[in-house]
């Protein structure tokens, strides 16, 4: 009498299977759980960045900053409407918060742009006197 063989995957095999694909996702899974926020926040560097850029730019074209003989407060980026397209709509990717910038020193050489949210500002860092300082 010939035995007949019957195929398919045994019990062990099926588990060994499970087994695997449970590690390779416990390896993979918090990899790709922080690209969304790690995202915003390169992007609320970027828009940062291009305020600075765009003040830069203003400099150069009038040889002052804007509001200069007004220091010391923030000032929102409605002055910069014409170096800056999409003004209005540029926020904080992650706090949805509008970015201001702030003039200080004898000549107004030092410029502070951030995000108007403490979140942001804790989350993502500011420029400050023309260096980067990112937390």
């Amino acid at each position: 009498m010939k035995r007949e063989k019957k195929q398919g995957f045994t019990l062990v095999e099926l588990m060994l299977v499970i087994v695997i694909l449970g590690i390779l996702s416990a390896i993979a899974v918090p990899k790709f759980a922080d690209i969304k926020t790690q995202a915003q926040t390169e992007t609320c560097r970027h828009n940062m960045r291009l305020i600075a850029s765009a003040l830069q730019i203003y400099y150069g074209k009038t040889g002052e900053y804007p509001y200069a003989h007004r220091r010391h407060r923030w000032r929102n980026l409605r002055s910069l409407k014409e170096y800056l397209p999409g003004w209005r709509k540029m926020t904080c990717p992650s706090t949805g918060t509008h970015y201001r910038f702030r003039l200080a020193g004898r000549k107004d050489d030092k410029i502070r742009i951030r995000g108007w949210s403490l979140r942001c500002r804790r989350n993502h860092g500011w420029i400050k006197d023309g260096r980067q300082t990112w937390i």
